[in-house]
């Protein structure tokens, strides 16, 4: 398997599982990690665009990875207070 099919396969079971992890909600520690496997995402994403020369994809995880980290941090004390009880 080529390098750029294998980036594409980790881009693709990333933003999947991410997904699956923020759409399940079953508390902020999972939501957390969510937003988190959605910046590797985004990153891997990015790079797919970059040696592919697709400036739209680049765009687009460029303003997801942003979106991201803001979830990070929006559920990020809430994750903290989850721990701490």
């Amino acid at each position: 398997m080529e390098e750029l099919s294998i980036l594409r396969t980790f881009a693709a079971v990333t933003t999947v599982l991410a997904a699956a992890l923020v759409a399940a909600n079953v508390n902020a520690r999972i939501t957390v990690a969510g937003f988190m496997i959605f910046i590797v995402a985004s990153v891997a994403w990015m790079a797919d665009g970059w040696l592919e020369t697709k400036a739209s994809l680049v765009i687009q995880n460029v303003i997801l990875l942003l979106i991201n980290v803001i979830g990070v941090w929006r559920w990020f004390p809430r994750a903290e207070k989850e721990i701490r009880s």
